[in-house]
């Protein structure tokens, strides 16, 4: 223990949470101070009370870091008795009771210990300015030691030569605000509210200004200080050092810049120089949630029509040529805000006006120009633009991806029109998308509980009335127990690609009634199953068919698949192929619909099909009209020629089926004879087990 320390001590408990309350003292404790344990109960002294003025701050900060943290405390300071005078103590904290904290204070010898703290002191601070003054000329950072009381700065180098008149010392630094001749006058409050801080306290901290005491001009430096108070707590001095930081700015500066520019091209399609789908996000729902509630705004979804022509006939370069000029187009427009390339050749825009007619005018007129502009650089092509306009409502928040969603259906809505320039939104629209959406959601569920249901339509023999076949055609019942027709459903699943879950499921149907028929021991009819043009492109779908079959105990020959005339519109040689692999494998194949337009007579001649369905259309005017009985002669005709067999869909009329009887056609299907009826009301009504009876209609 320090000699100067006395060996007897008072010990008291505090609570730390209440400002270092006593709770309780020892008598030594009342010896030390001159308080008794009456002052201590009706007065409610805390043990920062008992400090010198100079210092209760100091423990008034021990107090809160005891009561936050728990950290224990050990120190020297002189305490004020009860008659005014004040004693030298040493206050030791022991923390095993955080609530009820002891404290043993002991009565110190002041004066010796002063003297030996003062003569260290004096020997240190020697030695650290020695220290200090060598890395003072080996550095280009300036030290500085500020005396308070006698209001003088002393610097480690010397500012003559910045022509002003000082020294290493400044005398009236605070006092006659000499600073201000250093220090920028922005940076002034900062500067002078740290000073007096330091002044106030001891502390240490930094602060940042700019002077040109040791520049040219105004340059960045760093203050960082740390002030001293004397034996009585009182600060009398502070110390520190300026560092440049004006390379440290100027890096901040330029990653401020580069962030800016890496911010722009983030948000930017590099292409056409217009925001990218991200950035316009960003920018649309900033302007529209201040817009003016006196404009109309709207947002436009547009894209250019046929530019794979150009892509594919004069290379990338005139690709990107044509959506530059459109961006530029868009940009001139007189209605004008921002403007977006989501990707390829669509773009969105948002456009305001003072009308809503206006606005469509103007959208109108800039894809008018535009298209015009494309006529002339390449007129064997038909560039235009199709695009969709959603008028925002005027009020109201506005979700942005709703928003271009919106403008999408109504461009889709005029995609193949060419008369009209620009299709308007309607509240229809989003009510058929959410209808597709929902066939969309339900259809796997519909599988699943058997809400699909095949029902199949007779193919009958004209002359002898005779059933010869049918065709698997897909139902959906409702939960009512009513049911969507095809053309409900299948356009929908088509669109999305889903229809390949709905042939399949229809197909499976048939191959387990086939199957079920042979082992039933009924007389087997072929079965035909359709199969959109979407199962082409895809490079198993033969594999699937076969390996589908390959389930179940049935003859390929008494399936038939149905392969709509519209997949002719695609690669003829990969459907040759698929028709090809099919028959091989034994399954019949027709043409559905044939005569709509997409397949001509001369690919018919070459095509591996075993069947051509006639579609309803070439039959529906053959009782009055003699030239349409012309021409489905002629062309059943070449038909024949093609060796192919021919079967006519819709005959609803005796008189319809009498004259194809008579040019000799004898296979058909319609409502003359029966519609698409579910698979338990066909088998009661047309399959027989005694192979003597004939199935009559």
């Amino acid at each position: 223990m320090d000699e100067n320390i006395r060996l007897d001590a008072g010990i008291c408990y505090i609570d730390p949470e209440r400002n270092g309350i006593l709770l309780e003292c020892e008598e030594e404790f009342f010896h030390i101070t001159g308080y008794c344990n009456d002052d201590v109960k009706e007065n409610g002294i805390t043990l920062p009370m008992l400090f010198t003025e100079n210092n209760r701050k100091v423990a008034a900060e021990i107090m809160t870091e005891t009561s936050m943290r728990g950290k224990a405390f050990c120190v020297r300071v002189p305490l004020l008795r009860k008659d005014g005078s004040e004693v030298f103590v040493h206050c030791t904290a022991d923390m095993r009771d955080k609530s009820r904290v002891r404290v043993i204070v002991c009565e110190c010898g002041c004066r010796s210990v002063v003297d030996h703290a003062h003569s260290t002191l004096l020997r240190k601070i020697s030695e650290q300015e020695q220290k200090l003054q060598m890395i003072a000329e080996n550095t280009n950072d300036v030290y500085y030691d500020y005396d308070i009381e006698n209001d003088v700065m002393h610097l480690t180098v010397s500012i003559t030569r910045y022509n002003v008149d000082y020294d290493n010392c400044i005398y009236g630094y605070m006092k006659e605000k000499m600073y201000k001749e250093f220090i920028h006058p922005d940076d002034l409050e900062n500067v002078v509210k740290e000073f007096h801080k330091a002044s106030t306290m001891p502390c240490k901290g930094k602060v940042e200004f700019r002077t040109m005491a040791y520049d040219d001009d105004y340059c960045w430096y760093q203050c960082a200080y740390i002030s001293f108070a004397d034996e009585n707590g009182k600060v009398n001095k502070f110390f520190g050092r300026l560092s440049s930081i004006q390379n440290l700015k100027n890096l901040n500066t330029k990653v401020d810049s580069d962030s800016e520019y890496i911010s722009y091209l983030l948000a930017t399609d590099q292409l056409t120089g217009l925001l990218n789908r991200k950035g316009f996000n960003r920018r649309a729902e900033s302007e529209l949630s201040t817009r003016d509630e006196k404009s109309v705004y709207c947002l436009v979804y547009s894209d250019i029509n046929d530019f794979s022509y150009v892509n594919e006939n004069f290379g990338y370069e005139a690709g990107n040529k044509m959506l530059k000029d459109f961006a530029v187009c868009l940009e001139k427009g007189s209605t004008f805000v921002i403007g977006c390339r989501i990707y390829s050749d669509f773009f969105i825009t948002l456009c305001k006006a003072d009308t809503r007619d206006e606005l469509i005018k103007s959208v109108e007129k800039q894809n008018v120009s535009f298209t015009e502009l494309q006529k002339k650089r390449y007129p064997a092509s038909d560039i235009r633009i199709s695009c969709g306009m959603y008028v925002i409502p005027p009020t109201g928040d506005v979700e942005i991806n709703t928003a271009i969603d919106n403008a999408n259906l109504a461009r889709r809505s005029v995609k193949h029109s060419s008369s009209i320039l620009c299709g308007i939104y309607s509240q229809r629209m989003r009510m058929q998308k959410l209808y597709e959406q929902s066939i969309c959601n339900e259809l796997h569920a519909a599988i699943a509980n058997r809400k699909i249901e095949m029902f199949l339509q007779p193919k009958f023999h004209l002359e002898t009335r005779t059933i010869i076949g049918a065709e698997a055609l897909a139902r959906w019942r409702n939960d009512n127990g009513t049911y969507k027709m095809p053309f409900e459903f299948i356009p929908v699943l088509e669109k999305v690609g889903y229809i390949d879950e709905l042939d399949f499921f229809i197909y499976g149907e048939v191959l387990s009634t086939l199957e079920k028929w042979k082992h039933d021991g009924l007389d087997l009819i072929p079965l035909s199953v359709n199969f959109s043009q979407h199962h082409i492109t895809q490079p198993r779908f033969v594999e699937n068919i076969i390996r589908t079959a390959e389930h179940y105990d049935v003859d390929n020959s008494n399936i038939e698949i149905e392969i709509t005339e519209s997949s002719f519109s695609g690669d003829t040689q990969m459907l040759f192929s698929v028709m090809e692999k099919l028959r091989s494998s034994g399954f019949k194949v027709s043409i559905d619909d044939f005569g709509i337009g997409y397949s001509t007579l001369s690919v018919l001649m070459n095509a591996p099909v075993d069947i051509v369905k006639i579609d309803k259309s070439f039959i529906d005017n053959i009782e009055k009209n003699k030239n349409d009985r012309d021409f489905v002669a002629t062309m059943c005709s070449l038909i024949d020629t093609a060796k192919k067999d021919v079967i006519f869909e819709g005959v609803e009329t005796d008189a319809q089926a009498a004259i194809l009887c008579q040019s000799g056609y004898t296979k058909a299907q319609g409502w003359l004879f029966d519609k698409a009826i579910p698979l338990a009301e066909f088998e009661k009504k047309y399959m027989y087990k005694n192979k003597d009876n004939k199935n009559n209609a």
